[in-house]
């Protein structure tokens, strides 16, 4: 019933105008018939006419109680009905695809200190005169924090961590200005270079669900990989990364 009144009501204008026009067609059919009847002179054609007088006066009735109809569906039936609401989906975690970025993974460069090349001396020089040299040893530089920006942290997963499974991030992704967040993959599958994993969330977190990862198109090409949380503000520019090395493992088999 419902259906049939939304039809009604979608089309109530254009039913509106057929029953004006047919009050206006039996009106005229009223008078014509009316008209002829005052001036004939026969007896059989005053009949004919008043029963034509009569069916107009039925069809102008039927016309006004259509258009009343359709006025109390419109009005006061259809406002009453409930409207259905589509299902809300649920959106699916950020993290899915794999796509190509811009943003390459910043390769830490060792500096070493050169070691100076000993100088050969033809000159004979007895043993117990010759100088003692202590070696300096050579201090190797620190490499770079993981995370240097407190305002882009990863706490969980940690550095070292092995998956086979989707899992959760946790961490902070908020900095001033802030635009977006990605995650960032480099390894074996992404063939060392950086791609983007999963969708931009424009939303910053604090301390809290980053968002899901699945690396189950990864499992062809298990490793080592370094993960990254990329923020950027809202005119480009890219804080510094906070990266951690995770390992992706083939699923175990089920036991036969």
């Amino acid at each position: 019933m419902a259906p049939f009144i939304r039809v009604i009501e979608q089309f109530a204008v254009a039913l509106y105008a057929a029953c004006l026009i047919g009050v206006i067609w039996s009106i005229r059919a009223i008078w014509l018939a009316w008209h002829e009847r005052k001036n004939t002179l026969f007896l059989l054609e005053r009949e004919e006419a008043s029963a034509r007088i009569g069916r107009g006066l039925l069809s102008v009735l039927a016309c006004l109680g259509l258009g009343a109809v359709v006025f109390v569906l419109t009005r006061f039936v259809a406002p009453a009905l409930p409207i259905a609401e589509a299902p809300t989906p649920t959106p699916p975690g950020p993290l899915i695809t794999l796509t190509p970025t811009n943003t390459p993974f910043p390769t830490p460069t060792l500096e070493t200190t050169p070691t100076p090349e000993p100088s050969l001396d033809t000159s004979v020089t007895p043993v117990d005169t010759l100088p003692a040299v202590t070696p300096e040893p050579t201090t190797p530089p620190a490499p770079p924090a993981a995370c240097p920006d407190p305002n882009v942290q990863i706490t969980a997963p940690h550095d070292g961590d092995a998956f086979s499974g989707p899992f959760q991030i946790f961490g902070t992704a908020n900095i001033p200005n802030f635009g977006f967040y990605k995650f960032v993959l480099n390894g074996p599958w992404t063939q060392y270079q950086d791609r983007t994993a999963g969708d931009v969330v424009r939303a910053p977190v604090s301390d809290s669900y980053l968002g899901t990862f699945d690396p189950a198109a990864l499992l062809a090409a298990p490793g080592a990989y370094r993960f990254s949380l990329v923020v950027v503000d809202n005119v480009g520019n890219e804080a510094p990364h906070c990266s951690i090395a995770v390992q992706f493992l083939p699923p175990t088999p089920a036991p036969p």
